[in-house]
């Protein structure tokens, strides 16, 4: 029942916005995922070297005037993940860093100058961890602005560090995201959906997210076909 209300109160926002309900505008780009382990997290993707396609998406959550602070988004697909045909969605939210700060949204007016976290927990190998993203050299430069945000990428390969941590604990490195060209692909990211068994949101809060993914991408689709 719970999940056919936040399906439909999706759906709805979704359908009166014309768009995604949750950041409806953002600019995706190629990439690529560089797993280097320095500890075992008892996942396979990430215990041992790796480099893997993957398609990044930066966005605003409101869509705030140009230059405005929003709560920003990054999200990435890593393509094969878990073998062909078996991608991994991971989707962040721009943050605090510390114990408190990693579970608070803190707009941000520049892409390159946050710290993005899932807010929730995912289940990694046996416990569940926090996963963040923070930019490899903070500077400004890439504007909370998705007219020029293409741009400014494709100027500079814009890199983060993926890290994990538990609920109290400090971050610790696994990955390299590194975001490069423009992407003729946009795809709607699903972390409930395309999770691993060993690489998964957690805890019930993550769970609604599922009918709220369904719910927005069939408003903002607009005929009713559910969009993966």
């Amino acid at each position: 029942m719970l999940d056919r209300g936040v399906a439909a109160v999706a759906r709805w926002g979704a359908r009166a916005r014309d768009a995604r309900l949750l950041h409806p505008r953002g600019v995706a780009f190629d990439g690529t995922f560089v797993v280097t382990p320095q500890s075992t997290c008892g996942v396979a993707l990430l215990d041992e070297p790796g480099r893997y396609r993957a398609v990044v998406r930066l966005s605003k959550a409101t869509s705030t005037p140009s230059g405005w602070p929003d709560v920003l988004g990054l999200a990435w697909r890593v393509v094969d993940a878990g073998g062909p045909g078996a991608p991994l969605d991971v989707a962040l939210s721009s943050s605090g860093s510390t114990v408190l700060a990693r579970h608070l949204l803190r707009p941000a007016r520049d892409f390159a100058a946050t710290t993005y976290t899932s807010l929730l927990p995912y289940r990694v190998g046996g416990g569940n961890r926090y996963i963040a993203a923070f930019p490899e050299e903070p500077r400004s430069g890439i504007a909370a602005d998705t007219t020029s945000l293409a741009a400014a990428v494709a100027a500079r390969p814009f890199l983060l560090s993926v890290m994990v941590a538990g609920l109290t604990g400090p971050w610790r490195p696994v990955a390299t995201l590194r975001l490069e060209q423009p992407s003729d692909e946009d795809p709607r990211f699903n972390v409930v959906a395309n999770a691993l068994v060993d690489f998964a949101p957690a805890g019930w809060l993550n769970r609604l997210r599922g009918p709220v993914y369904r719910g927005s991408q069939i408003g903002s689709d607009g005929t009713g076909e559910q969009l993966g």
